[in-house]
């Protein structure tokens, strides 16, 4: 298997200078996903990153090599995907940047939740920092899962792992971050307010714009982002409803 690599980043680890890899494969199908070809693989064979990619596509054992070699300058290693926690590489990935004592950090939509337990309670994967992208409301996920997919089951999973994160014992050893895209048609005010309701209280939530361009979807790609003073509004509300919420 195959799986993007970013051999230094400054903004996907926060407060760390990181290594990324991006594990293909997603149990969504998100319309503005701007990591498509990602999303819809289940492996990548050759290299297969495009001019204007900061990522190559190489083997994990590749991207084994390149932490070795680079370990006394690294900081971390983040896992992205895709979704990290569908990928049989990820246990290996965890493990390998730990014996190289570098800090890990996952990214997750958060709907996997068995497999995020049984890696927050295992000492040797459990994770420095965790990301989850909230996507929108629980009730909503039935637009983003797969042709077919159970989008309450997404909803209900979702919210199961929001619970697990929620365990105090978990902290302050473990970091977490809650992001969300402030998509036109997908969140608004009454997503705000029922994204507030099911975050735990440990954890930053960071909201960012809806940026068209390269969407898994190409007809969002012609999508308007909301304005600033939209943007404004719902940043604002959400600082009422959770007190770590802020625009990234």
């Amino acid at each position: 298997m195959n799986a993007g690599l970013q051999k230094t980043s400054l903004v996907n680890f926060p407060g760390r200078v990181a290594a990324a890899v991006f594990l293909p494969g997603c149990n969504l199908r998100c319309p503005y996903c701007h990591n498509g070809e990602l999303a819809c693989a289940s492996f990548i064979t050759g290299p297969k990153a495009g001019a204007d990619s900061l990522n190559e596509y190489v083997t994990i054992e590749d991207i084994y090599r390149h932490l070795e070699k680079r370990a006394s300058v690294l900081g971390g290693l983040a896992i992205s995907g895709g979704e990290p926690l569908l990928s049989p590489a990820l246990d290996g990935l965890i493990k390998k940047a730990k014996s190289l004592a570098l800090a890990v950090k996952i990214d997750t939509n958060g709907t996997i939740p068995n497999r995020l337990r049984q890696i927050l309670d295992d000492p040797e994967l459990s994770p420095d920092m965790i990301a989850v992208d909230i996507k929108t409301s629980p009730s909503r996920y039935g637009e983003l899962t797969l042709e077919g997919g159970a989008g309450t089951a997404a909803g209900d999973a979702l919210v199961q792992s929001l619970e697990i994160l929620g365990r105090t014992n978990l902290y302050p050893a473990l970091r977490v971050e809650f992001r969300t895209v402030l998509v036109p048609g997908l969140v608004d005010e009454e997503e705000i307010r029922k994204i507030a309701e099911i975050l735990p209280e440990q954890g930053n939530w960071l909201l960012t714009s809806f940026v068209p361009g390269n969407c898994l979807d190409p007809a969002w790609n012609e999508k308007e982002p909301y304005c600033k003073s939209k943007v404004t509004n719902l940043v604002n509300l959400a600082k009422t409803l959770y007190k770590t919420a802020e625009l990234r």
